[in-house]
């Protein structure tokens, strides 16, 4: 049976001017990822990851934990399948019909831009408007469209991995929450629940019989939490 290890990317660095670059710790977490793996000496077939630098930089620190135990990992695949939505695209379409309704809805980030709490907050909301695709506007990027993109990227995995193969995927939140909504058939609302509780540099698993995808595992962080040390575990 195939097997399918989906990868959140280490944290990136929110509040600065570059969210697609990982912060110390989601370089560490990253760095643990890859020790856990190789020490597991789980081989892999293929490895991919979509085209954003968080994502890449995380598969090359697992890479360099497997070469330093002198074990195979095969070279990076590139797939667009596997990036994260464009959540700036997502935010500016929808938060300028909320503020239409809402004026002051962003006064609390305006005056703590490092407030993550705050932005959590509201963004949640913006999620759950994009999502109902009821606020679509001509030209915006949709969840159908989305959920389209990560599902042609699952089923070219599918389609060549074999009765035993092992496949990377070195990706975000949404993807992954998209995957597990194809295996589970989840409502977009449901899927959206998902993608709030996944941590970084966590491990979604999932079987391949040639039929049918079945989720095995979901947000593991045990590699994190051996290491006693709560700051390794993030959402953001």
């Amino acid at each position: 049976m195939g097997e399918f290890f989906f990868f959140r990317h280490g944290q990136g660095s929110f509040g600065t001017g570059n969210y697609d670059r990982l912060s110390e710790r989601g370089a560490m977490q990253a760095r643990i990822l890859g020790q856990h793996l190789a020490t597991c000496h789980i081989h892999f077939d293929a490895v991919y990851s979509g085209s954003l630098e968080r994502q890449k930089d995380t598969a090359r620190r697992v890479r360099e934990a497997y070469l330093e135990k002198d074990l195979f990992f095969p070279e990076l695949l590139v797939d667009e399948s596997w990036n994260e939505m464009d959540s700036n695209l997502v935010w500016e379409a929808q938060i300028r019909r909320m503020m239409r309704n809402e004026p002051g809805l962003l006064d609390d980030i305006k005056m703590d831009p490092g407030d993550k709490k705050a932005f959590q907050k509201i963004f949640s909301r913006v999620m759950d408007r994009w999502v109902s695709g009821d606020f679509d506007g001509p030209g915006d990027l949709t969840w159908k469209g989305f959920q389209q993109q990560v599902r042609q990227g699952l089923n070219a995995l599918c389609e060549t991995t074999g009765p035993s193969g092992k496949i990377a995927v070195f990706s975000s939140g949404g993807p992954i929450s998209v995957a597990v909504q194809a295996a589970l058939d989840l409502s977009g609302l449901k899927t959206l629940d998902l993608l709030w509780q996944l941590m970084n540099a966590s491990i979604t698993r999932f079987r391949w019989d040639g039929q049918r995808i079945s989720l095995s595992g979901f947000n593991d962080i045990t590699h994190l939490e051996l290491k006693g040390d709560k700051t390794l575990i993030t959402y953001r």
